[in-house]
Protein backbone atom coordinates (compact mmCIF):
# COMPACT_ATOMS: atom_id res chain seq x y z
CA UNK A 1 0.00 0.00 0.00
CA UNK A 2 2.70 2.56 0.50
CA UNK A 3 4.71 1.62 -2.58
CA UNK A 4 1.03 2.23 -4.19
CA UNK A 5 0.46 5.79 -2.65
CA UNK A 6 4.34 7.07 -3.23
CA UNK A 7 3.51 6.18 -6.90
CA UNK A 8 0.15 8.14 -6.80
CA UNK A 9 2.04 11.16 -5.23
CA UNK A 10 4.33 11.52 -7.54
CA UNK A 11 2.28 10.71 -10.31
CA UNK A 12 0.34 13.74 -8.72
CA UNK A 13 3.38 15.98 -8.83
CA UNK A 14 4.15 15.06 -12.02
CA UNK A 15 0.21 16.39 -13.12
CA UNK A 16 0.52 19.62 -11.87
CA UNK A 17 4.06 20.18 -13.09
CA UNK A 18 3.04 19.79 -16.33
CA UNK A 19 -0.22 20.73 -16.30
CA UNK A 20 -2.06 17.97 -18.14
CA UNK A 21 -4.50 16.07 -15.77
CA UNK A 22 -4.85 12.48 -16.09
CA UNK A 23 -5.72 11.11 -12.78
CA UNK A 24 -6.88 14.46 -11.33
CA UNK A 25 -8.80 17.35 -12.98
CA UNK A 26 -7.27 19.51 -10.87
CA UNK A 27 -4.17 20.18 -9.09
CA UNK A 28 -3.16 22.70 -6.49
CA UNK A 29 0.13 23.52 -4.89
CA UNK A 30 -0.47 25.54 -1.67
CA UNK A 31 2.72 27.01 -0.66
CA UNK A 32 3.62 27.34 3.21
CA UNK A 33 1.79 29.85 5.23
CA UNK A 34 -0.95 29.89 2.69
CA UNK A 35 -4.72 29.82 3.74
CA UNK A 36 -7.16 28.31 1.67
CA UNK A 37 -10.34 28.18 3.88
CA UNK A 38 -12.18 29.81 0.22
CA UNK A 39 -10.98 26.90 -1.11
CA UNK A 40 -12.65 24.45 0.52
CA UNK A 41 -16.41 24.88 -1.09
CA UNK A 42 -14.96 24.50 -4.48
CA UNK A 43 -13.29 21.04 -3.84
CA UNK A 44 -14.35 17.59 -5.01
CA UNK A 45 -12.98 13.93 -4.83
CA UNK A 46 -11.09 14.64 -8.30
CA UNK A 47 -8.86 17.28 -7.31
CA UNK A 48 -5.70 17.22 -5.74
CA UNK A 49 -4.45 19.20 -3.10
CA UNK A 50 -0.15 19.60 -2.75
CA UNK A 51 -0.04 20.97 1.22
CA UNK A 52 3.22 21.62 2.87
CA UNK A 53 4.70 18.99 4.78
CA UNK A 54 3.91 19.13 9.13
CA UNK A 55 0.72 21.43 8.34
CA UNK A 56 -3.02 21.00 9.72
CA UNK A 57 -4.53 18.21 8.97
CA UNK A 58 -6.93 18.21 6.03
CA UNK A 59 -10.63 16.22 5.47
CA UNK A 60 -12.21 17.32 2.63
CA UNK A 61 -13.17 15.48 -0.60
CA UNK A 62 -9.71 16.75 -2.51
CA UNK A 63 -6.64 13.88 -2.61
CA UNK A 64 -4.12 15.79 0.01
CA UNK A 65 -0.49 14.78 -0.68
CA UNK A 66 1.92 16.16 2.06
CA UNK A 67 5.40 17.56 0.57
CA UNK A 68 8.25 20.43 0.90
CA UNK A 69 10.23 22.92 -0.74
CA UNK A 70 8.67 24.70 -4.16
CA UNK A 71 9.46 25.07 -7.51
CA UNK A 72 9.21 29.01 -8.05
CA UNK A 73 12.65 30.05 -8.74
CA UNK A 74 15.58 28.09 -11.37
CA UNK A 75 16.81 25.74 -8.57
CA UNK A 76 14.40 25.40 -6.40
CA UNK A 77 13.57 21.55 -5.55
CA UNK A 78 10.26 20.18 -4.22
CA UNK A 79 10.26 16.97 -1.80
CA UNK A 80 7.92 13.95 -1.27
CA UNK A 81 9.62 12.47 1.18
CA UNK A 82 12.85 11.37 0.64
CA UNK A 83 12.81 11.64 -2.73
CA UNK A 84 12.95 15.46 -4.97
CA UNK A 85 12.55 17.13 -8.22
CA UNK A 86 14.29 20.07 -8.88
CA UNK A 87 13.18 22.96 -11.45
CA UNK A 88 15.86 23.68 -14.42
CA UNK A 89 16.08 26.16 -16.87
CA UNK A 90 15.27 24.81 -20.22
CA UNK A 91 18.38 25.84 -21.81
CA UNK A 92 21.12 25.07 -19.39
CA UNK A 93 19.48 21.63 -18.95
CA UNK A 94 21.29 20.78 -22.32
CA UNK A 95 24.68 21.42 -20.62
CA UNK A 96 23.94 19.75 -17.08
CA UNK A 97 24.40 16.51 -16.17
CA UNK A 98 20.86 15.29 -14.90
CA UNK A 99 21.52 13.75 -11.46
CA UNK A 100 17.50 12.88 -10.31
CA UNK A 101 14.20 13.82 -11.60
CA UNK A 102 14.55 17.15 -13.12
CA UNK A 103 11.34 19.58 -14.27
CA UNK A 104 12.74 21.68 -16.92
CA UNK A 105 10.87 24.99 -17.24
CA UNK A 106 10.81 27.95 -20.12
CA UNK A 107 11.09 31.37 -18.08
CA UNK A 108 12.41 33.78 -20.14
CA UNK A 109 13.19 34.75 -23.95
CA UNK A 110 15.74 33.16 -24.60
CA UNK A 111 14.54 30.11 -23.14
CA UNK A 112 11.00 30.20 -25.37
CA UNK A 113 13.16 31.04 -28.55
CA UNK A 114 15.29 27.66 -27.88
CA UNK A 115 12.13 25.65 -27.80
CA UNK A 116 10.80 26.66 -30.50
CA UNK A 117 13.93 26.40 -32.48
CA UNK A 118 14.86 23.01 -31.32
CA UNK A 119 11.39 21.79 -32.53
CA UNK A 120 11.75 23.65 -35.88
CA UNK A 121 15.12 21.86 -36.20
CA UNK A 122 13.36 18.15 -35.02
CA UNK A 123 10.54 18.79 -37.76
CA UNK A 124 13.16 19.70 -40.17
CA UNK A 125 15.89 17.17 -39.61
CA UNK A 126 14.61 14.30 -36.89
CA UNK A 127 17.31 15.09 -34.10
CA UNK A 128 15.63 15.86 -31.32
CA UNK A 129 17.28 18.03 -28.34
CA UNK A 130 18.66 15.31 -25.65
CA UNK A 131 17.84 16.79 -22.28
CA UNK A 132 13.63 16.45 -23.55
CA UNK A 133 14.59 12.48 -24.48
CA UNK A 134 15.99 11.87 -21.23
CA UNK A 135 13.72 9.85 -18.82
CA UNK A 136 14.10 11.76 -15.76
CA UNK A 137 13.42 15.18 -17.48
CA UNK A 138 9.74 16.41 -17.06
CA UNK A 139 8.72 19.65 -19.66
CA UNK A 140 7.22 22.10 -17.06
CA UNK A 141 3.93 23.31 -18.55
CA UNK A 142 3.63 21.25 -21.56
CA UNK A 143 0.28 21.57 -22.09
CA UNK A 144 0.29 25.06 -22.54
CA UNK A 145 3.85 24.72 -24.53
CA UNK A 146 1.96 22.00 -27.14
CA UNK A 147 -0.71 24.70 -27.64
CA UNK A 148 0.09 27.95 -26.27
CA UNK A 149 -2.76 30.22 -29.07
CA UNK A 150 -5.31 27.45 -27.44
CA UNK A 151 -7.64 28.03 -24.66
CA UNK A 152 -8.99 25.25 -22.27
CA UNK A 153 -9.98 25.86 -18.60
CA UNK A 154 -6.11 26.08 -16.77
CA UNK A 155 -5.48 22.56 -14.40
CA UNK A 156 -2.68 23.00 -12.29
CA UNK A 157 -2.79 26.32 -9.79
CA UNK A 158 -0.53 27.46 -7.56
CA UNK A 159 -1.53 28.90 -4.18
CA UNK A 160 0.64 31.74 -2.58
CA UNK A 161 0.98 32.39 1.23
CA UNK A 162 -1.07 35.63 0.56
CA UNK A 163 -3.89 33.79 -0.78
CA UNK A 164 -3.02 34.78 -4.50
CA UNK A 165 -4.08 32.42 -7.31
CA UNK A 166 -2.27 32.14 -10.49
CA UNK A 167 -1.86 29.15 -12.92
CA UNK A 168 1.04 27.00 -14.14
CA UNK A 169 4.41 26.98 -12.59
CA UNK A 170 5.13 30.48 -13.29
CA UNK A 171 1.82 31.78 -14.70
CA UNK A 172 -0.39 34.41 -14.27
CA UNK A 173 -1.87 35.58 -11.67
CA UNK A 174 -6.33 34.91 -11.48
CA UNK A 175 -7.59 36.38 -8.40
CA UNK A 176 -7.25 35.54 -4.39
CA UNK A 177 -8.70 32.31 -3.07
CA UNK A 178 -11.28 34.12 -0.90
CA UNK A 179 -13.22 35.69 -3.58
CA UNK A 180 -16.26 34.34 -4.72
CA UNK A 181 -15.91 35.53 -8.26
CA UNK A 182 -12.66 33.53 -9.14
CA UNK A 183 -13.38 31.31 -12.01
CA UNK A 184 -11.39 28.06 -11.32
CA UNK A 185 -12.96 26.58 -13.89
CA UNK A 186 -13.20 28.98 -16.95
CA UNK A 187 -11.33 28.71 -20.25
CA UNK A 188 -8.43 30.33 -19.94
CA UNK A 189 -5.86 31.16 -23.63
CA UNK A 190 -3.14 28.29 -22.45
CA UNK A 191 0.18 30.70 -23.03
CA UNK A 192 -1.21 32.51 -19.29
CA UNK A 193 -0.03 29.35 -17.72
CA UNK A 194 3.54 30.35 -18.88
CA UNK A 195 5.84 33.42 -17.40
CA UNK A 196 4.88 36.54 -18.40
CA UNK A 197 8.40 37.26 -19.57
CA UNK A 198 7.78 34.28 -22.07
CA UNK A 199 4.44 35.86 -23.76
CA UNK A 200 6.55 38.81 -23.97
CA UNK A 201 8.69 36.72 -26.62
CA UNK A 202 5.55 35.34 -28.06
CA UNK A 203 4.20 38.78 -28.74
CA UNK A 204 7.43 40.47 -30.06
CA UNK A 205 8.60 37.27 -32.59
CA UNK A 206 5.05 36.97 -33.70
CA UNK A 207 4.42 33.65 -32.78
CA UNK A 208 2.73 31.79 -35.84
CA UNK A 209 0.87 28.66 -34.56
CA UNK A 210 2.65 25.53 -34.84
CA UNK A 211 0.23 22.62 -35.26
CA UNK A 212 2.34 19.99 -35.23
CA UNK A 213 4.09 21.62 -31.74
CA UNK A 214 1.70 19.14 -29.40
CA UNK A 215 2.95 16.11 -31.58
CA UNK A 216 6.53 16.99 -31.43
CA UNK A 217 6.42 16.64 -27.87
CA UNK A 218 4.70 13.32 -28.20
CA UNK A 219 7.13 12.27 -30.72
CA UNK A 220 9.84 13.18 -27.48
CA UNK A 221 7.85 10.81 -25.51
CA UNK A 222 8.37 8.11 -27.93
CA UNK A 223 11.39 8.06 -28.19
CA UNK A 224 11.46 7.92 -24.21
CA UNK A 225 9.46 5.46 -24.08
CA UNK A 226 11.36 3.02 -26.65
CA UNK A 227 14.70 4.30 -24.91
CA UNK A 228 15.69 5.70 -28.34
CA UNK A 229 18.70 7.80 -28.88
CA UNK A 230 18.92 10.42 -31.98
CA UNK A 231 20.16 8.10 -35.25
CA UNK A 232 18.63 5.30 -33.58
CA UNK A 233 15.39 5.56 -35.83
CA UNK A 234 13.69 7.66 -38.33
CA UNK A 235 10.00 9.40 -37.12
CA UNK A 236 7.52 10.31 -40.03
CA UNK A 237 7.00 13.70 -39.99
CA UNK A 238 10.51 14.49 -38.39
CA UNK A 239 13.45 14.65 -40.68
CA UNK A 240 11.88 11.81 -43.22
CA UNK A 241 8.68 10.51 -44.32
CA UNK A 242 7.38 6.96 -45.27
CA UNK A 243 5.48 8.84 -48.57
CA UNK A 244 6.42 12.30 -49.79
CA UNK A 245 4.45 13.04 -52.61
CA UNK A 246 3.74 16.78 -52.11
CA UNK A 247 0.19 16.07 -52.21
CA UNK A 248 -0.22 15.75 -48.49
CA UNK A 249 -2.80 18.67 -47.37
CA UNK A 250 -3.04 17.92 -43.48
CA UNK A 251 -0.80 17.59 -40.54
CA UNK A 252 -1.51 13.84 -38.58
CA UNK A 253 -3.21 14.64 -35.42
CA UNK A 254 -1.21 15.24 -32.07
CA UNK A 255 -2.37 11.69 -30.58
CA UNK A 256 -2.02 9.59 -33.46
CA UNK A 257 0.22 6.81 -33.56
CA UNK A 258 3.66 7.27 -34.76
CA UNK A 259 5.40 5.74 -37.64
CA UNK A 260 9.10 4.64 -37.33
CA UNK A 261 11.75 3.21 -39.18
CA UNK A 262 13.46 0.70 -37.09
CA UNK A 263 15.81 -1.82 -38.70
CA UNK A 264 13.44 -4.97 -38.77
CA UNK A 265 11.00 -2.66 -41.14
CA UNK A 266 8.42 0.03 -40.08
CA UNK A 267 6.65 -0.19 -37.01
CA UNK A 268 3.42 1.72 -36.13
CA UNK A 269 3.57 2.98 -31.95
CA UNK A 270 1.09 4.41 -30.37
CA UNK A 271 2.37 6.45 -27.04
CA UNK A 272 -1.57 6.42 -25.48
CA UNK A 273 -1.60 2.19 -25.61
CA UNK A 274 2.00 1.33 -25.88
CA UNK A 275 1.00 -1.21 -28.68
CA UNK A 276 3.97 -1.27 -31.56
CA UNK A 277 2.82 -3.05 -34.94
CA UNK A 278 5.27 -4.09 -37.58
CA UNK A 279 3.91 -2.74 -41.13
CA UNK A 280 3.59 -4.12 -44.75
CA UNK A 281 5.36 -1.28 -46.96
CA UNK A 282 2.02 -0.96 -48.37
CA UNK A 283 0.17 -0.67 -44.93
CA UNK A 284 2.57 1.81 -43.92
CA UNK A 285 2.29 3.97 -46.96
CA UNK A 286 -1.74 3.52 -46.60
CA UNK A 287 -1.15 5.01 -42.63
CA UNK A 288 1.12 7.99 -43.97
CA UNK A 289 -0.88 9.12 -46.25
CA UNK A 290 -4.28 8.44 -44.41
CA UNK A 291 -2.38 10.74 -41.64
CA UNK A 292 -1.23 13.38 -43.71
CA UNK A 293 -4.59 13.85 -46.18
CA UNK A 294 -7.66 15.80 -44.27
CA UNK A 295 -9.67 12.94 -46.13
CA UNK A 296 -9.42 9.23 -47.10
CA UNK A 297 -10.34 10.01 -50.60
CA UNK A 298 -7.67 11.94 -50.88
CA UNK A 299 -5.43 9.33 -49.37
CA UNK A 300 -6.76 6.59 -51.46
CA UNK A 301 -5.50 8.37 -54.50
CA UNK A 302 -2.38 8.86 -53.28
CA UNK A 303 -1.69 5.17 -52.30
CA UNK A 304 -3.30 4.09 -55.52
CA UNK A 305 -0.50 6.28 -56.93
CA UNK A 306 2.17 5.29 -55.04
CA UNK A 307 1.51 1.68 -55.29
CA UNK A 308 -0.22 0.76 -59.01
CA UNK A 309 -3.45 -0.18 -57.23
CA UNK A 310 -7.32 1.09 -58.02
CA UNK A 311 -8.17 4.17 -56.24
CA UNK A 312 -11.71 2.43 -54.82
CA UNK A 313 -9.07 -0.18 -53.51
CA UNK A 314 -6.78 1.95 -52.41
CA UNK A 315 -9.79 4.13 -50.34
CA UNK A 316 -11.02 0.86 -48.85
CA UNK A 317 -7.68 0.52 -47.54
CA UNK A 318 -7.56 3.70 -45.81
CA UNK A 319 -10.54 2.92 -44.55
CA UNK A 320 -9.50 -0.31 -42.62
CA UNK A 321 -6.68 1.18 -41.66
CA UNK A 322 -8.71 4.02 -39.06
CA UNK A 323 -10.99 0.98 -38.33
CA UNK A 324 -7.82 -1.21 -37.30
CA UNK A 325 -5.07 0.53 -36.88
CA UNK A 326 -6.54 3.38 -34.78
CA UNK A 327 -5.27 5.92 -37.24
CA UNK A 328 -6.92 9.26 -38.41
CA UNK A 329 -7.29 11.65 -41.58
CA UNK A 330 -5.22 14.53 -40.57
CA UNK A 331 -5.94 18.35 -39.43
CA UNK A 332 -6.46 20.81 -42.08
CA UNK A 333 -5.12 23.81 -40.08
CA UNK A 334 -4.54 27.39 -40.74
CA UNK A 335 -1.90 28.87 -39.16
CA UNK A 336 -2.79 31.93 -36.66
CA UNK A 337 -0.40 34.84 -35.65
CA UNK A 338 -0.60 35.49 -31.97
CA UNK A 339 -1.27 39.28 -33.21
CA UNK A 340 -4.33 38.42 -34.06
CA UNK A 341 -5.19 36.91 -30.64
CA UNK A 342 -6.10 39.35 -27.42
CA UNK A 343 -3.47 39.70 -25.01
CA UNK A 344 -5.39 37.66 -22.34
Amino acid sequence: MAAENGLRDARAIREWISGEPQQFSRAFFVETGARIDGLHARLDADDLLLLPAGGEPYRGPACAVRCSGALSEIGDELFLGDRSVELQDYVAAEFIQMVGPTAVCIGDAPGWRAFVDDAEAARRTGVFPTALLDPRVLLANRGALADPLGVASPTAFRIGPHGRVSIGIQGEDIGHVDDPDIMLASPLPRRMELASTVRQAMSVDGYTHRPWMGRYLNATDLMKMLRLTNGAARISGFGWAVLEDDRADAEPLTDDPFLIEVPDGIVLANTITLRRQLLSPVTAVVVAATQTSSALEIAGERVARRCDLDVSHATRLCGDAVAELGVHPGSRSVAASWTTRSAR
